[in-house]
This record gives C-alpha cells, sequence and structure tokens, in this order.
C-alpha cells in the first residue's frame, strides 16, 4: 500500500515536472515583432527588433511589459510604445508610433523640441525656425528633456490638435510649411493658429479643438480666397466663419 502510494506520487511530480519543461519550451519567447502605426522607417524598427536578442528564450508568461516599454522608450529616442502584445505561444510585438519633433517651445531663452505625445525631445539654444511650427504655451515648470509639457495650462486642447495634424498627415515638413504658430496664451477663450501664408485661423474655446482645426483646414486647403489674407473662424464643428480682417469684421458665413 505505502510502496504504492509513493508511486502515485512519483507519477504526479513527474507528471509535473513534464509539465513545467514542455510548457518552458513551448511557451519561451522565440520571435519579436515590431510596428509603427505612423511611419515606414525601417532604420527605427530595426533598433526595435533588436531587443529581440534579450527576449529570446524567456517565457512569455514573465514578461514584464512595463519594465520593456521603459526600456525600448530609453533606449530609442524618438518614438512612443503603444502597447506590448503576445501573441502565444511564443511572440511578442512591439507597438509604436514615430515622434515626428516638429514642434517647438520658447522657455528662458531654450528652444526645446516636442513630438505628438508633448514629450520632450531635445533642448537646443536656437531656434529651428520654418522647421518647425511654434507652440505658444504658458508653462508652469521648467521643461526637463525626456519630461512632458502636460503640466502646461490648456496642454489637453494642444495635444488633440497635434493628434488631428498626425491623422491627417501633415508632419515633419509639410506641418510646418503650413503652420507656423499655435498659440494658446494670447486668449483664455480662443486658439490662435498662424498659416505660413498668413491666414489665421482662430478657433473658439478648447473643447474638440482638433476637430475644429480639422474643419478650418478642409476650408483653407478647398477655398483659394481664404489662402493669402484674413481669418478663419470655427465657432465649432458646424459654425465657421471667414472674415476678411484679422479684427472679425466683415464675416462671411461658411456653414
Amino acid at each position: 500500500m505505502r510502496n504504492k502510494r509513493l508511486l502515485i506520487i512519483f507519477g504526479i511530480l513527474l507528471s509535473l515536472t513534464l509539465l513545467i519543461a514542455i510548457g518552458s519550451a513551448v511557451f519561451s519567447i522565440k520571435m519579436l515583432n515590431a510596428y509603427c502605426y505612423n511611419s515606414d522607417d525601417e532604420v527605427l524598427m530595426s533598433k526595435v527588433q533588436q531587443f529581440e536578442k534579450d527576449l529570446i528564450g524567456k517565457s512569455i508568461f514573465s514578461l514584464d511589459e512595463q519594465a520593456l516599454i521603459e526600456e525600448v522608450e530609453k533606449e530609442i529616442g524618438g518614438i512612443k510604445v503603444v502597447n506590448i502584445e503576445r501573441l502565444f505561444p511564443n511572440r511578442v510585438s512591439i507597438n509604436y508610433v514615430k515622434l515626428y519633433d516638429y514642434f517647438e517651445v520658447c522657455y528662458d531663452g531654450n528652444y526645446y523640441i516636442s513630438g505628438i505625445d508633448g514629450r520632450i525631445l531635445k533642448k537646443q539654444e536656437q531656434s529651428r525656425d520654418s522647421e518647425v511650427i511654434k507652440i505658444k504655451l504658458n508653462l508652469t515648470e521648467v521643461p526637463e528633456v525626456g519630461g512632458y509639457f502636460s503640466s502646461a495650462d490648456r496642454f489637453e486642447a494642444l495635444q488633440d490638435m497635434i493628434q488631428m495634424l498626425e491623422k491627417l498627415n501633415y508632419r515633419e515638413t509639410n506641418a510646418p510649411a503650413l503652420i507656423e504658430s499655435i498659440d494658446l496664451v494670447s486668449s483664455e477663450s480662443a486658439i490662435y493658429v498662424q498659416t505660413r501664408s498668413g491666414v489665421l485661423i482662430k478657433i473658439l474655446q478648447d473643447d474638440n479643438a482638433g476637430e475644429k482645426l480639422r474643419k478650418a483646414l478642409s476650408l483653407y486647403t478647398a477655398r483659394p480666397e481664404y489662402r493669402t489674407s484674413g481669418m478663419i473662424i470655427v465657432v465649432n464643428s458646424n459654425e465657421i466663419f471667414y472674415s476678411q480682417q484679422s479684427d472679425n469684421t466683415n464675416e462671411e458665413s461658411i456653414l
């Protein structure tokens, strides 16, 4: 009876050992995929895929996703990891966006370059002038590279507009070629977007700022007569006006 009991215990332990061994083999990471939502930059993708060598052989169950995100973003400048996917049984995917550095904020004589999420990518002593969109923000603390402008007043409205520019494929060279500055300081009730051609876009209130900017840019590109001077005024998604003067006189209702 005792021997039978020992055999049963031994069988259970042996089964558990085999299950662990099989599980380790089946669920060990064998491949890393990298996917970028907004760019086909192969050099950047190869940098992300280099993390494969650190993951191969590790258990997919013990993967620390947050630690991996922090390591990737620290080692590779100019990207934001959206998420880490575990593709069972043995693959992992790092999904990310490229942070196009075409936004510039001036603070205390220095120029801080930012990407789509508001993270500060660079600090420099000279402005990049026409290569960037100048952002006027009321900052509540000294910016730091690697940090965010998220502490700034009205940052959410700015981020909403930046994300809309990304969705419309206004990035890198074409966004700064179209827009000179975005001003969130001059008025508490309006956002001013200055185009390079001289037309001023006035967005009333901060809600749905991205959608309001899209409406204004749609009008700007569709009507050549509105691209050289005057002001496009966006009240809401259903009310857009054009003024020949920037003081809101001679307004012509568009919608």
